[in-house]
């Protein structure tokens, strides 16, 4: 009866009332209120005696689901916490927002702004900055940067004075948001960290990390060229090798091994910038790379566990088992 209540089944909650013993629990009624099957509601508040929790207000408010809420309010007297406004602005559910400030005790917190802020919801928290007190933290300008909200992250630069961090831009500059970057980068004094143009490099972002190499003095790690190799962005390594020269580590190429990126792998080695151990074998034969394994092979034979790699292969690609054994490279009895 739970899960046919979650699931709007009304029908099947009534057999089941009639025909089993079994019954319900109160995660019946809260289910249904947070996926809004209001009839489903009604039905059990009229014919079971398990009633419902907080959950079911602070539910259906997160979900948009307004008059659940409402006949939640007239009929039942769980209520719920600072949750149904917190998550409801959230979502940027406003009506509902404003009719829990009117009918409502609990209120909510600095996460209700926060969480409007970083899901772009302004008019809710341009509401919640002119009725409510609580207010926000720099978690909101965080965010907002970070989901690319350049007139959120505008509008609290202007309005409020929590101001943000160096995850602003370190943020904006993961996920590519140039435009919130650069706004930052000129109105705001937190500035960004040697992770803004590693997690650039990561997500692929080539033309943020040029921007911050032109605009911005922080630089990167060895992260950058190490999250360069992991998204098979050769151009990007190439780049970061020939203006920064931060190098890399043997994850590089574990990394480009198991992404299949011989390109790179060919690159790393020629550069002589980062060394071979046997996890690189391991992960390309795991992911069936064979023309990497046979690159291997030939440049790096000394660290290659051939006996491990066998094993492996066996699990995961009968090709380059056969490679292996055909080659002389392990021997297989079962083979």
């Amino acid at each position: 009866m739970n899960l046919a209540a979650a699931n709007g089944h009304l029908e099947t909650v009534k057999w089941l009332h009639e025909h089993r013993t079994e019954g319900c629990e109160r995660a019946a009624m809260d289910q249904a209120a947070v996926n809004g099957h209001l009839d489903v509601v009604q039905w059990l508040h009229e014919n079971r005696q398990e009633g419902c929790t907080t959950i079911a207000m602070n539910g259906a408010a997160r979900r948009g689901f307004f008059e659940v809420v409402k006949w939640l309010h007239m009929n039942r007297n769980e209520g719920c916490t600072i949750k149904a406004m917190d998550n409801s602005a959230m979502n940027g559910h406003l009506e509902i927002v404003q009719w829990l400030h009117e009918h409502r005790p609990e209120g909510c917190t600095a996460a209700a702004m926060d969480q409007a802020a970083a899901n772009g919801f302004l008019e809710t928290v341009k509401w919640l900055h002119e009725h409510r007190t609580e207010g926000c933290t720099a978690a909101a300008m965080d965010d907002a940067a970070l989901n690319g909200h350049l007139n959120v992250v505008e509008w609290l630069h202007a309005n409020r004075e929590e101001g943000c961090t160096t995850a602003a831009m370190n943020n904006a500059a993961a996920f590519g948001h140039l435009d919130v970057v650069q706004w930052l980068h000129n109105n705001r004094e937190e500035g960004c960290t040697t992770d803004a143009m590693d997690r650039a490099a990561r997500q692929g972002k080539f033309d943020m990390v040029k921007w911050l190499h032109l605009n911005r003095n922080e630089g990167c790690t060895l992260f950058a060229m190490n999250n360069a190799v992991g998204a098979g962005r050769l151009d990007i390594l190439k780049w970061l090798h020939s203006n920064y020269g931060v190098g890399c580590n043997s994850r590089a190429m574990e990394a480009a091994a198991f992404g299949g990126h011989f390109d790179i792998i060919d690159f790393l080695h020629r550069e002589g910038l980062a060394s071979c151990t046997a996890d690189v074998s391991i992960k390309a034969v795991a992911e069936g790379h064979l023309e990497i394994l046979e690159w291997l092979f030939q440049h790096y034979p000394d660290v290659i566990p051939s006996a491990r790699l066998l094993r492996i292969a066996k699990r995961h690609d009968l090709y380059c088992v056969d490679w292996l054994v055909r080659n002389g490279k392990a021997v297989d009895d079962e083979w």
